[in-house]
């Protein structure tokens, strides 16, 4: 199976490398496609000093959101097999890859969702609810084009859009834990009045996918319930 890598970037230059070092030298990964989305810092310069064959880099000249980067990267994916991988995270590690793809390689319908380490007592305490929401993540390409259009504006709502997907079209979800990696909390990279901001926005637009008519959810959660009662 052919597999492209996405990598979302927004002011990562301190983290994007090594992650996109990892990815490009995996012999699972087909093409890595980095899209620095209007970073203001040294990420398009640290992206841009890498060269390899495998690299497809994307720039938006203002900040769009990862949805919108997202949607850029899946159009230009050539890969049957996607595989999601935020650009915040530390000690990223080949073997990590190998866990996210290896049921995709028994059945393509399956989408996997990497369980990182727990860090802050915030992630230790609402770690069932957030390993939803987990930025690593293999999935089918097929289940990802039909909602570009929902992903495209939808911000941090795009996990929850493509969980809900794949809910509603009975597919299997298996969470994979991935030891030793963690994700640099945005209280780490942000004086805490914009580390709250931006935790009020991401949420917000999580919620409003929650919401939206066009998820379906409630639909969603019928089915999902006479299927676990077997009615």
């Amino acid at each position: 199976m052919k597999v492209s890598a996405i990598v979302c970037a927004y002011n990562e230059a301190k983290t994007v490398k090594p992650i996109l070092e990892v990815l490009l030298s995996h012999p699972k990964i087909d093409e890595v496609i980095v899209v620095d989305d209007g970073s203001t810092d040294n990420t398009w310069k640290t992206i841009n000093s890498i060269k390899h064959p495998k690299l497809m880099p994307i720039r938006h000249r203002k900040n769009l959101g990862k949805g919108a980067a997202i949607t850029a990267a899946v159009k230009s994916a050539t890969g049957e097999i996607l595989l999601l991988v935020d650009a915040d995270l530390k000690k990223f590690h080949p073997a990590h890859v190998n866990l996210l793809l290896s049921p995709l390689e028994i059945d393509q319908r399956i989408m996997t969702i990497g369980i990182r380490e727990t860090g802050s007592i915030f992630e230790q305490n609402f770690k069932t609810l957030l390993k939803s929401f987990g930025g690593e993540r293999a999935v089918a390409k097929k289940m990802i084009g039909p909602i570009t259009s929902r992903i495209k504006s939808s911000g941090y709502g795009v996990e929850a859009i493509i969980n809900l997907y794949h809910l509603q079209h009975n597919r299997k979800i298996i969470y994979i834990p991935l030891p030793g990696l963690f994700h640099k909390a945005k209280i780490e990279k942000h004086p805490f009045y914009k580390y709250a901001a931006d935790y009020i926005k991401e949420n917000t637009e999580v919620i409003k996918q929650f919401l939206n008519p066009e998820n379906k959810v409630l639909e969603t959660f019928f089915r999902y319930l006479v299927k676990r009662l077997g009615l």
